[in-house]
C-alpha cells in the first residue's frame, strides 16, 4: 500500500502505524513545549527494533554489562538533556575495536519513549546491553540515540572461532533463552526476532510449545520475522480475539512483511476472523500489495465494504494491483475525496463482472 507523498492521506498503513507509535511515546510529548526542539520521529519498541540493520549499519557493535554511570564533568552535547557516560564491561565484541572496559556518552529523556523519539536509553549499573556506537570527536557515542543500546540476557553462548559476528550473536541469544528470569528469556526472544535468521526457528518453536504465555507469543512473532509462515495457524488463533496488547499488536503488524506465497490461504483465514483493525490493514497489504495473489481477490472486494476506511483503501488498492481494472484504481492525481467513489465504482465492478470469474488460480 504505497500512496504518492504528495497526496493528502500518504501511506495509509503507514499513518495508522504513527498512531499506533504515538500511543507508545504520548507520555513524551508534553515535553515538546521546551524552547528547543528536536527533530521528532515515532521509533518502534524495542522489542520490534530490527537489530541486524542496526549491527550492519554501526561502525561498533559489543555487549556487556554496565558498572557504573556518572557525569562526564564536562559540557553537554545537548540542550534539553544532560550527558552522562556509562563504563561498560565488554563480554563480547561484535564489529570494530574498544577496549575490555569501554565508556560511552549517552543522554536519557526520562522515559523508554525518551523525547520525541530521542535519548530513549536509561543505562543503569549492573545492567546488559548490546550497544551500538559510534566514535564521535574521539569519544564512544551511541549509533542512534534512541536504538542504540537494547537490554539483553547476562547469559552469553559459546565463543565461535570460525563464525562472523552474526552467527555469534544468535548464539549469544539463544544462550539467553535459559536465562532463570523470564523477563530475560523475552528479551533473547524479541533480538531473535530482530535478527531474521531462520538457522533461530527451531528454538523459537521449542519456545512456542511450552506454551509459556508472554514467551510463547513473542516466540510467534520472532518466528514470524524470520520468514515462518508455519506459525500462521498459532496467529490466527492470537488474533482471533484482538490486536490491542502486545506481543498482538507486534504480530498484526509484521503480518504486512510476508512474502511467501504459500502463506494466502492462511493469511484469507486470518483476515476473515480477525476483529482488529490493525490486523486487516496488515493482511490487506500483505494480499494485495506484498503477494498480489489473484486467489485473495474475492476476500479484498468483500472489505471494500469494511467498516475501517484504511481497510476499504487497502482492498482498493489491493484489487488494482491484481486487476488492473479502470473501475478500481484511483486517479493519477486523486485527493483523499476520491476514495470513497473509486470504492462505489470497484464494488460496482465486482458485482457486475468479478465475481463471476475465477480467482483460485495463483
Amino acid at each position: 500500500m504505497r500512496l504518492p507523498d504528495p497526496r493528502p492521506f500518504g501511506n495509509l498503513l503507514n499513518l495508522r502505524i504513527r498512531q499506533l507509535l504515538l500511543f507508545v511515546v504520548l507520555v513524551s510529548t508534553v515535553l515538546c513545549l521546551c524552547a528547543v526542539q528536536l527533530w521528532s520521529r515515532l521509533m518502534p519498541p524495542a522489542s520490534m527494533v530490527d537489530v541486524r540493520a542496526l549491527a550492519e549499519k554501526a561502525p561498533v557493535v559489543f555487549r556487556g554489562r554496565v558498572v557504573r554511570v556518572g557525569s562526564p564533568g564536562e559540557n553537554s552535547h545537548h540542550t534539553i538533556v544532560l550527558d552522562s557516560i556509562a563504563t561498560i564491561e565488554v563480554d563480547r565484541l561484535y564489529r570494530g575495536k574498544v577496549p575490555a572496559e569501554s565508556s560511552i556518552y549517552f543522554a536519557y529523556g526520562g522515559s523508554p519513549a525518551g523525547i520525541n523519539g530521542h535519548y530513549c536509553v536509561d543505562f543503569q549499573p549492573e545492567t546488559y546491553w548490546l550497544v551500538f556506537a559510534t566514535n564521535k570527536g574521539g569519544r564512544l557515542e551511541l549509533f542512534d540515540d534512541c536504538e542504540g543500546a537494547l537490554a539483553i540476557s547476562s547469559l552469553l553462548g559459546s565463543e565461535l572461532s570460525d563464525a562472523g559476528w552474526l552467527a555469534q550473536m544468535e548464539t549469544d541469544f539463544l544462550a539467553g533463552l535459559s536465562d532463570g528470569s523470564s523477563p530475560a528469556r523475552v528479551l533473547s526472544i524479541q533480538r531473535l526476532g530482530g535478527l531474521k535468521l531462520p538457522s533461530s526457528r527451531g528454538a523459537l518453536h521449542r519456545v512456542i510449545e511450552k506454551g509459556i504465555n508472554d514467551e510463547s507469543k513473542w516466540a510467534i512473532y520472532a518466528a514470524l520475522r524470520t520468514g515462518d509462515v508455519t506459525v500462521l495457524p498459532r496467529v490466527k488463533e492470537l488474533l482471533s480475539v484482538g490486536d490491542h496488547d502486545w506481543p498482538e499488536r507486534a504480530i498484526s503488524l509484521e503480518l504486512q512483511n510476508v512474502t511467501d506465497g504459500t502463506a494466502v490461504p492462511d493469511l484469507i483465514a486470518i483476515l476473515d476472523s480477525a476483529p482488529g483493525d490493525l490486523t486487516r490493514t496488515s493482511v490487506l497489504v500483505a494480499l494485495g500489495e506484498k503477494l498480489k495473489d489473484p486467489r485473495a481477490v474475492p476476500r479484498l472486494a468483500a472489505h471494500l465494504s469494511d467498516l475501517d476506511r484504511y481497510a476499504r483503501y487497502d482492498a482498493l488498492d489491493g484489487l488494482k494491483n491484481i486487476t488492473r481494472e479502470k473501475a478500481c484504481t484511483l486517479p493519477r492525481d486523486w485527493q483523499e475525496q476520491d476514495v470513497e467513489p473509486q470504492i462505489s465504482r470497484c464494488k460496482v465492478w465486482w458485482e457486475q463482472v468479478g465475481k463471476s470469474r475465477d480467482w483460485t488460480q495463483n
